[in-house]
């Protein structure tokens, strides 16, 4: 049937790109003359500048034009004139082809032949559909380069440098169980997790599509791609489903790929913490091939690390050594991704990776028994596999239109063993997520305003998700299923997005440089679940040169995963007396009461009105200097989540009374007790008397939380010239938290940041890179706010966690030979070895601090050698 539905809205959109590709000749923009007043800045940035005030697409790949800077440019010019200008003295030249302007590097042959449909799709960032458009919200931009000048060896490590970003969920790092919630990264994935959130409220994106996600909790896999294949990652920490549909409530990531590559370069790294354990092996290459019509890029990375166990750190005391704290993996991953022109006009890209992880993970039981008398081993396998083709069109008028197909698997299996008193019972358990997909959609201009263009991106697709699930036992040689389902979920989808610029430059309106004015729609209708509508609009605004001021308002949505409705009913027969304190009137005594617990299949989307505003500062008399400050609102309703917290606190709290039947009747009692698929647990001692379950206690999960998220970001780049090849470049991002949660309407809000296992008030990192024509120097501080510990009567707070930095790089100079394109990078993270702060957990048993903020990887030092064959 989803075939079916992709062939009908494939023909719908087919329709409407036909009916709106045909503007009248008013869309035609002939090369004039137009008023230009630019400060020197980054090349990338004054050739975006001249596009928009020219209404001309200029076309670069942005290794092309990185690092380079453009002189001032004041006067009036044509598009040819100010790009011409502005590459003097680059070595880069701009040819036209298709009407376009494309940059290109004079002894580049490959990329001077490439159409421009090929590269004009470069132009569009997250944040927006409409190319060369400007996003209301800010945009985070970490390329591959200035990532392995900050020391990250995969994307695992981009995690823990993105301030925005929260740690704990699914994070290799996460070590605790219970509230820390290590046993939720079941497989060892790594996943972003946007304000602190959840990973299944950041939308991680692959060169702008899904890709399926990982194990149960509806994240993405982000260590599965390597990081030799990326380009850059985008990072939007704003809503964004208007733009992009489910789970952009915290934000969106979105990988960006290298689209080709010529040669071959091979890589090796290895490195270790000082402290013992981790020691990690590393090896890859990346190839491709330009020619007059494409090109393509391949990537193979091999990875091993041994585990950190508690026995490694001498500070950690009082838990049994053989508890992990990170994990033994082994990893192969590999990337493709390439164009080829078709036809003038009609260009072929295709993207798609494969990954193949193993992992060993060991939790105790008991803080004085190792994990084979008491404790839990798991071995999880995961294989992930993703492929997305997309043609793309070019149509009359400055028209494009995108085709593009997606299907990705992500297959989890663990090997399990658990240990009482030294005997051993096997469970296996199977996670497998598929997805595949279709959209169709087109972005060009409208008709010209006095402030520009007006551009409109519309689009379809549908999308079909499943999850199949199988928890079986092996006890005493009897394989037992506790768990077996399979459920899929179609999703179809149409969007819009209309850029509409009010004042330009060369209006000369004062105190208005530039205004623009964006709106986006978005409809979803998720089969058997919920239909959602999402707005949002959005506002640029440049009152002079040098300031840019940015706001945005919206809504956003989640729809419940496929796990949360699959969950089986759980029921657990507990005796009265363990809840304290006790309901008024008190159960009468030897009463016992029925918990119950599970998924809900009438949970519907998770909706949240989000805001942001933002001004960026690039002062005239500071070149090279860029200052960002923006603030952010979220209002998170309909949370799905479990509606208590202190169990056996809450029977006798009175915000709980509607999840509560007291002096239930036995027939109620019976008729639920054998509705429960799996049976129930009784803790009693005793059988079941349903005339005396005093109470029926329902915290199966539903959309019952609230939950605000606001705080501001706060962003620095400095660019200095320290000579003709030398440059020193200032770094430093922060960003606050404040938020809180309800878990039912009615019920006080309860802080979430700053608190233990939840984001810290304040995170950050400043840092400074010195490059120079054949070496770079790099240091950075790494700040992890104080949280407050308010498990017991007197609160404990745990002091920030703050590390130093230091890496390096030195490239070879030799013209031939075997140093010829030899590169040496050493890195040194943590160099002071700082040591996550101790903390008093009531289970004596349980890892003693806070690995969701802190880590007990210490001093690492790693070296690597890349060589340009």
């Amino acid at each position: 049937m989803i075939f079916k539905d992709a062939i009908r809205a494939a023909c719908l959109a087919a329709t409407a790109i036909t009916a709106i590709a045909m503007p009248p000749q008013a869309c035609a923009q002939p090369s004039t003359a137009v008023e230009l007043d630019l400060a020197a800045q980054d090349l990338g940035a004054t050739l975006r500048d001249i596009s928009r005030a020219t209404g001309r697409e200029i076309i670069y790949m942005p290794e092309v034009v990185a690092g380079l800077r453009a002189p001032p440019l004041r006067g009036r010019f044509t598009a040819e004139e100010a790009v011409t200008r502005a590459l003097a003295g680059t070595g880069l030249v701009a040819e036209a082809s298709a009407g376009a302007l494309i940059v290109r590097s004079r002894a580049s042959t490959s990329e001077a032949s490439r159409s421009a449909n090929a590269a004009s799709a470069d132009i569009t960032v997250t944040g927006t559909r409409i190319r060369d458009g400007q996003s209301p919200s800010p945009i985070i931009v970490s390329t591959r380069r200035a990532l392995l000048e900050a020391g990250a060896n995969d994307l695992a490590d981009f995690t823990r440098l993105l301030p925005q970003n929260f740690t704990g969920g699914q994070n290799p790092g996460v070590a605790g169980g219970g509230s820390q919630g290590g046993q939720s990264n079941i497989n060892n994935s790594a996943t972003l997790n946007l304000r602190g959130l959840g990973p299944d409220a950041t939308l991680t994106l692959l060169n702008g599509h899904r890709i399926a996600y990982d194990a149960l909790n509806q994240g993405i896999d982000i260590s599965a791609i390597p990081l030799a294949a990326v380009d850059r990652i985008e990072v939007i920490a704003d809503g964004a489903s208007a733009l992009y549909g489910s789970d952009a409530v915290g934000g969106v990531a979105n990988i960006i790929l290298r689209r080709s590559y010529e040669g071959l370069q091979t890589s090796a790294r290895i490195g270790a913490s000082t402290a013992g354990g981790n020691l990690q092996q590393q090896a890859g290459a990346v190839g491709g091939a330009d020619w007059s019509s494409g090109g393509f890029m391949a990537v193979y990375d091999f990875s091993r690390a041994t585990p950190i166990l508690a026995g490694d750190r001498d500070y950690i005391t009082g838990l049994d050594p053989s508890q992990s704290l990170t994990l033994r993996s082994v990893r192969h991953s590999l990337v493709v991704a390439g164009r080829q022109d078709l036809t003038p006009g009609i260009a072929l890209e295709l993207d798609g990776f494969f990954s193949h992880r193993r992992s060993r993970k060991q939790t105790t039981f008991f803080a004085d028994r190792d994990v084979l008398t008491d404790g839990l081993l798991n071995r999880p396998l995961v294989r992930a596999w993703s492929v997305a083709p997309t043609l793309r069109i070019d149509l009359p008028a400055g028209w494009q239109a995108s085709l593009v197909a997606t299907a990705g698997v992500s297959r989890t299996e663990i090997d399990s063993s658990r240990f009482d008193a030294g005997v051993e019972s096997r469970q296996f358990l199977l996670y497998e997520n598929r997805m595949r997909g279709f959209e169709a959609n087109a972005e060009g201009p409208l008709f010209r305003t006095p402030g520009g263009v007006a551009r409109l991106a519309v689009g379809a697709g549908l999308r079909r998700s499943l999850l199949e699930v199988n928890v079986a036992q092996n006890l005493r040689g009897s394989v037992i299923t506790t768990r077996d389902f399979t459920d899929s979920r179609d999703v179809q989808y149409a969007f819009g997005e209309l850029s509409f610029p009010l004042v330009g430059p060369e209006l000369q309106v004062p105190a208005i440089r530039r205004l623009t004015l964006s709106a986006a729609l978005r409809y979803e209708r998720h089969e058997a679940v919920d239909e959602v509508v999402t707005p949002k609009l959005g506002l640029v605004y440049q009152p002079y040169r040098d300031l840019i001021l940015r706001a945005s308002w919206g809504r956003s949505f989640k729809a419940p995963t496929l796990d949360q409705l699959n969950q089986l009913p759980e029921g657990a027969l507990i005796p009265g007396s363990f809840f304290l304190p006790p309901p008024v009137p008190p159960l009468p005594d030897g009463d016992s009461v029925l918990l119950l617990a599970g998924g809900n299949a009438a949970l519907r989307a998770e909706r949240a009105a989000t805001w942001s505003a933002s001004a960026e500062w690039t002062p005239a008399f500071a070149e090279g200097l860029r200052l960002q400050a923006s603030v952010f609102d979220i209002d998170y309703r309909g949370r799905i989540a479990a509606p208590v917290t202190g169990l056996f606190s809450g029977l006798g709290n009175p915000l709980y009374r509607d999840l509560i039947t007291f002096d239930p009747a036995p027939a109620l009692v019976e008729a639920i007790v054998a509705g429960l698929p799996l049976g129930y647990d009784n803790l009693t001692g005793a059988p079941l008397d349903p005339a005396r379950v005093g109470a029926i206690f329902d915290i199966s999960i539903r959309n019952a939380a609230r939950e605000r998220a606001r705080g501001v970001d706060l962003a620095l780049d400095y660019d200095l010239a320290l000579g003709a090849t030398d440059r020193l470049l200032i770094t430093g991002a922060a960003s606050y938290l404040e938020s809180e949660r309800q878990l039912i309407e009615g019920q006080p809000f309860v802080e979430r940041a700053g608190r233990i296992f939840n984001p810290p008030h304040w995170r950050g990192r400043l840092g400074a890179t010195w490059r120079g024509e054949r070496a770079s120097l790099a240091a950075a501080l790494n700040y992890v706010g104080a949280v407050r510990d308010a498990r017991r009567p007197v609160v404990q707070v745990i002091r920030p966690f703050v590390t130093l930095d230091l890496n390096a790089s030195f490239r070879s100079g030799a013209g031939s030979g075997p140093l010829q394109g030899v590169e040496l990078r050493l890195s040194l993270p943590n160099l002071l070895g700082e040591r996550p702060a101790l903390i008093r957990n009531p289970d004596p048993g349980s890892v003693p601090f806070d690995s969701t903020n802190q880590s007990a990887v210490g001093r690492f030092i790693g070296l690597s050698v890349t060589k340009a064959w």
